[in-house]
């Protein structure tokens, strides 16, 4: 079976997603979140999980940011917190968040997300092998690569992002509001979801965006998996994430809808992602690094 998990901006959105296709949902919250397409308010994550329930949707949270030693105590009130919520899964990607799960006895509920480093078989084997309930692979590799993996490891407990804008850097740093300070801007950067950065000599828009955890730049380019999804549930692969960082519940609900036509076969991949990367032009819709190797060798002279 196929699992689509997305993410939806309020309470409400979650009955279009599911009626959209979709299987779960990642949450974001305050302090603990980074990259999160919306953030929910504490209070909100009992409503949240009680409709989630009632919809048969899984519920994910977002605990992917990297603790101080003097933030543990409060990571450990928070993770006893979901547990007493029961939610479907954790992402993380900082090791002290599974060892202190580990010691809650709900390592079962972890999702081991850290970004680039997720690579090869013999780490997911590891993670897997440590009791997490799956990981995520690296948006970096090759899709002959994420099959080969598969292959190798539990395909079943393992999560693919195929949609979407990709984090491509993060500095704890508040760059943009150190920016306007040098050139004397009065401008308020700070949150702001609508700022990009456009290099010289090319036409891709790369948002930025700055928070309390600092700030992320991310790819010029939206991923987009619709002829690549089918070959990666063949390989055995069960998750799929279509991230809506940047966009809004009627682009989420549309690209759930693309998805699901056409692993039930109703339609072509190809066609979809070629009509797809027409209507979203200003997008620079790509299939990301899925036939392109990012670690490339200089060639002798």
């Amino acid at each position: 079976m196929s699992y689509l998990i997305t993410t939806p901006y309020i309470i409400k959105d979650l009955k279009p997603l599911k009626e959209a296709g979709a299987d779960g949902v990642v949450i974001g919250t305050p302090f603990f979140s980074a990259r999160a397409a919306a953030i929910f308010s504490f209070d909100e994550l009992k409503l949240l999980r009680k409709e989630t329930k009632q919809l048969n949707l899984l519920m994910f949270v977002l605990v992917n940011r990297m603790f101080t030693e003097e933030e543990l105590d409060r990571l450990t009130d928070y993770l006893k917190y979901l547990k007493e919520l029961q939610v479907d899964g954790i992402y993380f990607c900082d090791e002290g968040v599974l060892q202190i799960a580990e010691s809650l006895h709900m390592a079962d509920r972890l999702i081991y997300q850290p970004d680039t480093l997720l690579t090869n078989s013999c780490d997911v084997k590891y993670y897997l092998d440590e009791g997490l309930k799956m990981v995520t692979l690296a948006k970096e590799i090759t899709l002959a690569e994420m099959c080969a993996i598969a292959k190798h490891a539990d395909g079943s407990r393992i999560e693919v992002i195929i949609h979407g804008r990709e984090n491509m850097m993060h500095s704890k740093r508040r760059l943009l509001s150190s920016y306007m300070e040098h050139i004397h801007a009065a401008d308020t950067v700070f949150g702001k979801r609508t700022l990009y950065l456009r290099e010289e000599t090319r036409d891709d828009h790369f948002p930025i965006l700055e928070d309390e955890l600092g700030t992320h730049v991310f790819t010029g380019f939206t991923l987009a998996a619709f002829a690549e999804i089918k070959t990666l549930a063949d390989a055995g692969i069960a998750y799929f994430r279509i991230d809506g960082i940047f966009h809004d519940l009627a682009y989420v609900c549309e690209a759930l809808r693309l998805y699901r036509a056409v692993l039930s076969n109703q339609a072509d991949g190809a066609e979809v992602f070629a009509d797809y990367k027409k209507r979203y032009a200003d997008d620079h819709v790509t299939t990301g690094f899925l036939y392109q190797r990012t670690g490339l060798h200089k060639e002798r002279l």
